[in-house]
C-alpha cells in the first residue's frame, strides 16, 4: 500500500485533507522525506505508525478492516454520468474515498472492489434520479437484466439509463423522464457501435434540499 493511497484512504475515512505534513508527524520524519516516499509501499511498521496517530484500522489492501464497521469505496470526483445527452469522460483518476457500513454492501450486493461512485447529471431519469444524485456502479454486474438501471458508455460518452435486452441483439435504451424517447441499438448490425455496459446503478443518494 502505497503513500498516496494512504493519504486517499485517510482523507475519506476522517473527512477531512490530509497532507504530507500530517503524515510526517504520524511517522516522525521530514514533509521532504514523505515527499520522496509518496509514490513507494509502506512499510508494515510505518502503517502501524499512520493507525495509531490516526486511531484507524486498516488492511494493506487499503480497505478498513473487520475492527471498522465501513469499507471504503472509490469516488471519482470528475466522472459524471449524464441522464441527458451524454458527457465525455475526461479523467476517471480516483479523487477521494467514500466510506459506507458493511451492511449497506451486504444488503446490495455489491462487489467490494469493483465497485464506485459517480455523479448524476441532467433531468433525463427524473423523477428517480436527479442530477448531482451520487450513483454507487458495481463494475462487476454488466449482464443486462430487464428494467435495471446501468451506467453505459456510447461513443465516448457516459449515460445513466435503463436497459431492455430485446433477443437476439437489441438493447432498448430508456429514460424515465418522459421528454426523451427511447432508442435501440443493435449489437449485430451496428457491430462498430462504441458501446458498453460499465456496470449496474446499485444504490443512488442526495442531499436533502
Amino acid at each position: 500500500m502505497n503513500l498516496k493511497d494512504v493519504i486517499t484512504f485517510l482523507t475519506g475515512k476522517l473527512s477531512k485533507k490530509i497532507s504530507f505534513t500530517d503524515v510526517a508527524l504520524a511517522l516522525n520524519v521530514s514533509r521532504q522525506y514523505v515527499s520522496q516516499i509518496k509514490e513507494k509501499s509502506l512499510s508494515d511498521r510505518q502503517l502501524a505508525m499512520i493507525e495509531n496517530y490516526f486511531k484507524v484500522k486498516f488492511d494493506k489492501t487499503g480497505i478498513f478492516d473487520e475492527e471498522d464497521d465501513c469499507i471504503s469505496i472509490p469516488v471519482k470526483g470528475e466522472v459524471v454520468a449524464s441522464m441527458g445527452y451524454g458527457v465525455t469522460v475526461y479523467n476517471e483518476m480516483q479523487t477521494a474515498s467514500y466510506s459506507i457500513s458493511k451492511k449497506l454492501v451486504e444488503d446490495l450486493g455489491i462487489s467490494r472492489s469493483m465497485t464506485e461512485m459517480i455523479f448524476a447529471q441532467g433531468d433525463s431519469m427524473l423523477p428517480t434520479i436527479e442530477g448531482g444524485d451520487s450513483l454507487l456502479v458495481d463494475h462487476s454486474r454488466t449482464d443486462i437484466y430487464d428494467g435495471k438501471i446501468y451506467c453505459i458508455r456510447i461513443e465516448g460518452q457516459l449515460y445513466v439509463k435503463r436497459l431492455q435486452k430485446i433477443p437476439p441483439n437489441i438493447i432498448r435504451v430508456v429514460s424515465d423522464n418522459d421528454k426523451y424517447r427511447s432508442f435501440e441499438i443493435d449489437l449485430q448490425q451496428d457491430s462498430e457501435f462504441d458501446f458498453e455496459v460499465i456496470g449496474e446503478v446499485r444504490w443512488w443518494g442526495r442531499v436533502a434540499k
